[in-house]
């Protein structure tokens, strides 16, 4: 029974989107495939199994295959959730080197001509003519 851990490194967690995609891709093969995280496991052909364990980021899951495609199985679900996962690190390795690095995101806030507010700078609320 091939099995695969890796750690969430999305932000949001395995969100309903990832969370739905993983699924269509599991439903394909015939093999049992299986997600899990601490003692709970889900039927990864399941989509209200897999957000009933509600994965949120820096946890680690276990992805499990049985069956007659389980290696291509396994591969496939990793490929799909590649974005959103990493690799957890093995045993006895240091923590800080399975942590890829990550430029911060910088954002900028637009002002209108008007200032911040788009009514014109003034709060009072108007009635309906």
């Amino acid at each position: 029974m091939p099995e695969r851990r890796l750690v969430v490194i999305d932000p949001a967690g395995l969100h309903a989107r990832p969370a739905a995609r993983f699924v269509q891709v599991a439903s394909r093969f015939a093999s049992t495939v299986t997600i899990g995280h601490g003692d709970r496991t889900a039927d990864a052909k399941s989509l209200i199994g897999v957000l009933g364990l509600t994965i949120r980021p820096g946890t680690e899951i276990v992805l499990a295959t049985a069956g007659p495609d389980a290696d291509a199985a396994l591969d496939a679900l990793t490929a799909e959730l590649g974005p959103y996962l990493e690799t957890a690190t093995p045993p006895g390795t240091p923590a800080g080197i399975a942590e890829p690095d990550r430029p911060e995101r910088q954002t900028q806030r637009r002002r209108t001509a008007q200032g911040p507010r788009s009514n014109g700078g003034s709060t009072a609320c108007r009635p309906r003519p």
